[in-house]
């Protein structure tokens, strides 16, 4: 793996950036910068909040590692957010290297960025493999102790909470545009 990435230069990769040096965006959005940008931006914006999720998630588990029995509901829904998370943030994140190192000129660091994409595209399918058993398996037990007694959720008092994910939104998108806009 590490090889062919480091010889990239030949690849047939590096080749087909070489044929299109005009290109400004991967062909495959038929020079069409706003769907770029806006790709860009997406793929940037949920890998920044995929990585928090995963970091709260994990100092979750971690945390209440000594109190948390491994079936328990809470420690199965900690589980399915923490793969779920891990899996989105490195899907978007490898999709978002890719974007942001898509450079015609720069054919070798353009190939590079496509095979590790390749590379990191299965460990993130299998984080969501992951998370979609650990829902398939838990779902009965989850679903039987939510229907236990009434549970009240107050999702108004943790709006606060979401300021932080709404900057990492805005910075992200002023990053996607000002990366199309400048090229």
């Amino acid at each position: 793996m590490l090889i062919s990435i480091l010889d990239a230069a030949g690849s047939l990769a590096a080749k087909s950036a070489a044929r299109m040096p005009e290109a400004i965006v991967p062909p495959s959005f038929e020079n069409g910068a706003s769907l770029y940008m806006f790709n860009l931006f997406l793929m940037t914006a949920t890998t920044f909040l995929g990585a928090m999720m995963v970091g709260k998630q994990g100092s979750r588990i971690w945390t209440q590692r000594l109190w948390d029995h491994p079936l328990h509901p809470v420690t199965l829904y900690r589980a399915i957010t923490f793969f779920a998370g891990i899996g989105i943030t490195l899907r978007c994140g490898a999709e978002a290297m890719f974007l942001w190192g898509w450079n015609p000129q720069d054919v070798v660091t353009t190939a590079r960025v496509s095979m590790a994409k390749r590379w990191i595209d299965p460990i993130a399918i299998g984080f969501g493999l992951m998370w979609m058993s650990i829902v398939v398996l838990g779902e009965p037990g989850i679903e039987h102790q939510l229907r236990k007694a009434p549970l009240p959720v107050d999702m108004w008092s943790r709006w606060p909470v979401l300021v932080r994910a709404l900057a990492v939104i805005i910075l992200s998108f002023v990053a996607a545009l000002a990366a199309v806009c400048l090229r």
